[in-house]
């Protein structure tokens, strides 16, 4: 019931948000209009900004904003963490296909983990590679599972899970790397804070290496997926997807199963799926943390945001049952409201409000038909568009630079300010289009691979 109430609480803070956000938008729209174009009426324009607002701006707004209420809630109760009363054997997989450039940084990142190195086994599954990275490996005191040719990587993963001997078992990417000396130790003990965890995991952060704009806008995106969302689902255990970069599982859980699922593209949420069914839970670490690669092409990014958004449906579509099913309490719940009302409704809503909306009306004043209630010369309704579209995001940019300020520090707060804007701008209607672009390929049937 208290967790109830909270959560009602927030989102009825976050809509008042919204709500001044939109008198403010509309207020600043109507003005510029005035000026510009004294002889239009109030109606039409208020009735385009509403539609614009709505569509484009509002949920967007509500779910940061709520969720950074419980992010400031959450984060004030931290507290510094005991030295663990045990340290369990330690199994690190990590599957790699011609990572010779970063195999050597994985490895020593975790030789200078404050854990004993007596309890921590790195088992490196070469899938294939032909760029000595199984070699660098085996020089640097890792066992290496050697593919004669590329499997994939689920196979590689399961490979090296079937060798594993620690308790925990701990997936990492070759291409990520220990933040710092404590990450290893905190997931471990986070892993065993409370019965039923079956899956713990902490913060993926990109590594910032030439500093570029693209690097910065997937900076911000892991913030508020890692930094604010996922610590917020893990203090609600509500935590649905757990990333294959970084997650420390149970051994015998891991064990259990006869194999890898290798028939989503998203093997990390299914596995959390197959956890859910077997009545264990996740539970997240803020005190831990990865860096991983950036990717470095928009055409590189695209194709993987693509790939992801593609496997949850997947995994979505296989696990459907769990769906509002009662049996998994909130979690099924959450399933609804997070996983398909928020990540892939809203970016449908989100499209038609950026581009069909816009153009319905430009066909309305081109062919004289009428479908909405709005008629509006082509100059204002442009006008009227730009307005909304670049002010309606204020709380957004507020919110991202005030996270950014307590994770990151203020000074990286004011570098990345541009970057905030562009986000909103560019890179989220990105995602929506990556989003709608894997959903018209699920329903069509169109394989998505690699």
């Amino acid at each position: 019931m208290r967790k109830a109430l909270a959560i009602v609480s927030a989102f009825i803070v976050a809509g008042y948000v919204v709500y001044l956000d939109y008198l403010f938008v509309q207020w600043t729209a109507w003005k510029m209009v005035r000026i510009t174009f004294p002889d239009l009426p109030r109606y039409p324009v208020y009735t385009f900004v509403r539609y614009l607002f709505y569509l484009t701006g509002a949920l967007i707004i509500l779910v940061y904003f709520a969720y950074f209420i419980f992010y400031l809630y959450f984060k004030s109760g931290e507290r510094r963490r005991l030295t663990p009363r045990f340290f369990p054997k330690v199994s690190i997989v990590v599957p790699a296909y011609n990572e010779a450039m970063n195999i050597e940084r994985l490895i020593e990142s975790i030789q200078y983990q404050d854990y004993p190195f007596e309890n921590c086994e790195v088992i490196i599954v070469d899938d294939g590679s032909q760029d000595g990275t199984a070699e660098i490996a085996k020089r640097l005191g890792a066992k290496v599972i050697r593919h004669e040719r590329n499997t994939g990587k689920a196979k590689a993963l399961e490979d090296g899970i079937k060798a594993a001997k620690g308790e925990v078992i701990l997936t990492m990417d070759a291409d990520s790397y220990f933040a710092d000396g404590s990450s290893l130790k905190n997931v471990v003990e986070n892993l065993f804070s409370r019965r039923f965890i079956g899956i713990s995991t902490g913060v993926v952060r990109i590594e910032e290496r030439t500093g570029g704009l693209i690097e910065k806008l997937q900076a911000i995106e892991f913030i508020h997926s890692f930094e604010m969302g996922r610590r917020v689902q893990g203090y609600l255990d509500w935590l649905l997807v757990v990333p294959g970069a970084f997650s420390a599982f149970k051994g015998y859980f891991l064990k259990s199963l006869p194999s890898i699922p290798r028939d989503t593209l998203a093997e990390d949420f299914e596995l959390a799926m197959i956890a859910y069914r077997a009545g264990l839970t996740s539970s997240f670490e803020p005190g831990a943390a990865v860096y991983t690669e950036p990717k470095l092409s928009w055409k590189d990014l695209y194709k993987q945001r693509v790939r992801w958004y593609y496997g949850g449906l997947q995994v979505m579509a296989k696990y459907h049952d769990m769906i509002m099913n009662p049996k998994y309490g909130e979690r099924g719940l959450f399933l609804f409201v997070h996983m398909i009302l928020l990540e892939y409704i809203t970016p449908v809503l989100f499209v038609f409000g950026i581009i069909v909306l816009p153009l319905i009306l430009i066909l309305q004043y081109a062919f004289g038909f009428q479908i909405l209630d709005i008629i509006l010369p082509i100059k204002p309704m442009v006008l009227i568009f730009l307005t909304v579209y670049l002010l309606q995001y204020l709380a957004g940019v507020l919110i991202s630079a005030l996270a950014i300020a307590m994770e990151r520090g203020s000074p990286t707060a004011v570098r990345y300010l541009p970057a905030i804007f562009i986000y909103y701008a560019i890179y989220n209607p990105l995602l929506s289009l990556a989003k709608v672009d894997a959903m018209m390929r699920f329903f069509r049937g169109v394989i998505q691979s690699w």
